[in-house]
């Protein structure tokens, strides 16, 4: 190795959510100087308020025929529901539908299929890489996924997507009442079908978990500053100069993964994106063990509900908002209704309300990618409810990027600039 080829790059890594802490993992192993900037720390934000599911399961963008109908009674819809789009904002929030119904047609989904079950496919091995097999084991558990039916109609109208996942390898299993109280005898009676996915990993605290991550960096020799970004401004000489807190970093090469905050830096950098900003809710009822062994998707609800470290979590999809929009609290009460209704034995808890903003793409993937404006800025974000999931093999794909390797999966559909009408490549 030359004396030139010794020197570190100096990386900073925009971001401390399950994302940016696996890019700084991967980018510290691979020899470069790290600098992680997040107000918080790891683990927080939209992170913190998930159910802890790897969902590798989930092979379909949401992109789809069935998800344009659901988008599109969203936006008629003037009252409360679990998918809800700010009536105010609808306006600016056109193109970002106009496009994800575009990407909705047979070509475009099968294409959005193919890549992200690769995705998938790639997301466990790789967070393996990180951890080693000890802190896997303390964080990981294989206790699969259930999906609840409270009538057999519903039931039947998810074969399709049962017959698409068994089609591409999803290991699945059709419950009966005996079978699913056999499993979860915590669940109210009346439930009559479900759909076990057996081999989905759980993590019962997911500030814990990416702490862990984050940990990995940082003994390697990487640096975490709990203050905001300000700005990036790329420099004649090929560095940015990275504002945060009234102190400056001189960085090489800069990582946004800043989850839904991410596209203002993009647009900045002179690769605005077609995003949007979605907004999930969540409540935990502080210590409570009901008995649930594994998360269970109520699908009447359209809400998970979770056994975790700090008590008993439900969460579900939100709303399409502008990003300075204050939380609906009205969606946290529906999740606690819910809740009560099913173990009323709940009632008399603390509860904590959660509420994030998760990073979304019209066409369901993420933006993993190189800047085709300025070498040395790369993008990790709009991974929408997978961003636990693909945490890791997202770091990989930057890291390898970054050093100038060939990722091991091809990043052409996650490019930033794919809905540009002159693309980069």
């Amino acid at each position: 190795m030359t004396e030139l080829e010794s020197i570190k790059n100096r990386v900073v890594v925009v971001g401390a959510g399950a994302v940016g802490a696996c890019c700084a993992a991967y980018l510290q192993r691979d020899g470069n100087d790290v600098t992680i900037f997040d107000p918080d720390g790891f683990g927080r934000g939209c992170s913190e308020g998930t159910v802890g599911i790897f969902a590798t399961n989930i092979i379909a963008p949401a992109s789809s025929a069935d998800g344009v109908r659901a988008m599109l009674a969203a936006a008629r819809n003037p009252d409360l529901d679990t998918l809800m789009i700010n009536k105010e904002f609808l306006p600016e929030f056109l193109p970002w539908l106009a496009s994800f119904v575009a990407t909705s047609g047979p070509l475009a989904f099968a294409r959005g299929n193919e890549a992200l079950k690769e995705a998938q496919r790639l997301s466990m091995p790789a967070l393996r890489e990180i951890l080693d097999e000890d802190t896997f084991a303390e964080n990981m558990q294989e206790r699969g996924w259930i999906a609840v039916y409270e009538t057999e109609e519903n039931f039947q109208a998810a074969e399709a997507d049962r017959k698409m996942r068994r089609k591409h390898g999803v290991a699945l299993k059709e419950l009966d009442a005996q079978q699913l109280r056999e499993i979860e005898p915590s669940l109210p009676d009346g439930l009559q079908f479900a759909t076990l996915y057996p081999n989905e990993f759980h993590t019962a605290n997911v500030h814990k978990l990416v702490s862990a991550i984050g940990e990995v960096a940082l003994r390697n020799g990487a640096t975490l500053k709990e203050q905001l970004v300000d700005s990036i401004e790329p420099q004649k000489d090929g560095t940015f100069r990275v504002r945060a807190g009234g102190e400056e970093v001189i960085a090489d090469k800069v990582v946004i993964a800043a989850g839904a905050y991410s596209a203002k830096f993009a647009e900045e950098l002179g690769s605005p994106v077609l995003h949007c900003a979605e907004r999930g809710y969540g409540v935990t009822f502080e210590g409570a063990d009901v008995g649930l062994n594994s998360p269970v998707t109520l699908t009447k609800h359209r809400c998970v509900i979770a056994p975790m470290e700090a008590g008993f979590h439900v969460i579900s999809s939100g709303e399409f908002a502008p990003i300075d929009t204050l939380p609906d609290e009205r969606h946290q009460e529906r999740l606690i209704a819910i809740a009560l209704e099913m173990y009323p034995e709940l009632a008399g808890r603390n509860v904590t309300r959660w509420s994030g903003w998760r990073s979304t793409m019209p066409d369901g993937l993420p933006v993993i990618d190189e800047s085709p404006v300025h070498k040395g800025v790369f993008y990790a974000f709009g991974h929408s409810h997978l961003g636990l999931t693909q945490a890791g093999i997202t770091g990989a794909v930057i890291s390898a990027l970054a050093s100038g390797r060939k990722p091991a999966m091809d990043n052409t559909p996650f490019k930033v600039d794919r809905f540009s009408l002159t693309p980069a490549y």
